[in-house]
């Protein structure tokens, strides 16, 4: 029925939450079984429904307690986690809202990566819905995030980007590689975590989000340009906001997509600030729109048709 992974020399341990007397299927993981019910499973995944559809021939068949035996080849804790997501109906629950994303990554982690693997949609979903709340996909989100003065730890950020390359979550690694790089390049190569592609692409990903910032959505603050209409000369009276040591700091750790708001201190003239202001979105638009290109991931709709597929 399924793949069978060596036998292992210990004989398995009774799970102390997952052994129901009336249970219909013996699963084993590591050395820990699990006497779980097949309807609930199949209930859940198409995988284990087609799994258990599959005749059994009528002898030899591994049994623990007069019940048929299936090991798998998953993590323990994280078959645990899935089983807990399943009995428990408010098992997500115990999930704080305002828990930080450490706390998020590991309750969602060994979910994720056994709903991928056997297609529990309803739980994949939750997870994903989680994710969502620290990793924008689109503008009006990410501003949200801004707003709420939400700050990222740079070892946790990391460990989002290989768990949404190993579960297809490709909608979340925009904003894990915008983050990350506001990592400062020696801790970036130095990262156990990250692979060297993705180093990599951090570090390309830099430097293009410092051009687009100097270039595309805080240009005002570099190369001022006064509206048409101005009515007292603005450019000539644009105080020198970037010293090196500010525009220094925005180069190791650029952030195109951070909204301006010491509007007064360009004293500039209504027209040209209403020009300034206008630019300042539309770039910020034009930033988030490209978000995945500068990281190598495609379009947004690609994205999207990679995640849903």
């Amino acid at each position: 029925m399924m793949s069978t992974p060596p036998l292992s020399p210990r004989e398995p341990q009774r799970s102390p939450e997952f052994w129901f007397s009336d249970g219909s299927i013996v699963i084993i993981v590591e050395d820990t079984a699990f006497r779980i019910h097949k309807s609930i499973l199949s209930q859940h995944s198409d995988v284990f429904a087609d799994l258990f559809q599959v005749p059994q021939p009528p002898t030899g068949i591994e049994s623990m307690d007069g019940v048929e035996i299936a090991r798998l080849s998953d993590n323990l804790s994280d078959f645990t986690d899935v089983m807990r997501s399943l009995y428990e109906p408010f098992h997500f629950d115990k999930l704080s809202a305002d828990a930080d994303l450490a706390t998020l990554i590991q309750f969602v982690s060994g979910i994720l990566r056994i709903s991928t693997k056997y297609n529990i949609l309803p739980l994949r979903t939750k997870c994903i819905n989680v994710l969502r709340t620290k990793f924008p996909s689109s503008l009006a989100a990410c501003d949200q995030l801004l707003s709420s003065g939400y700050k990222y730890v740079a070892s946790t950020i990391v460990r989002a980007i290989p768990l949404a390359r190993e579960t297809n979550i490709p909608e979340i690694l925009p904003w894990a590689f915008y983050i990350s790089t506001n990592i400062s390049n020696d801790a970036l190569l130095e990262d156990p975590v990250l692979s060297w592609k993705d180093k990599a692409i951090c570090l390309v990903g830099k430097n293009q989000l410092w051009e687009m910032q100097k270039s595309v959505t805080h240009k005002f603050l570099f190369e001022f340009t006064k509206a048409q209409t101005c009515q007292y000369s603005c450019q000539s009276r644009l105080p020198p906001l970037m010293s090196w040591r500010r525009t220094e700091e925005l180069r190791c750790s650029p952030h195109p997509l951070n909204q301006f708001e010491d509007w007064e201190s360009l004293k500039v003239c209504v027209k040209c600030l209403d020009q300034t202001q206008v630019q300042h979105q539309r770039g910020r638009e034009k930033v988030w729109k490209m978000l995945p290109t500068i990281f190598q991931l495609g379009t947004w709709e690609d994205i999207h048709k990679e995640q849903n597929r």
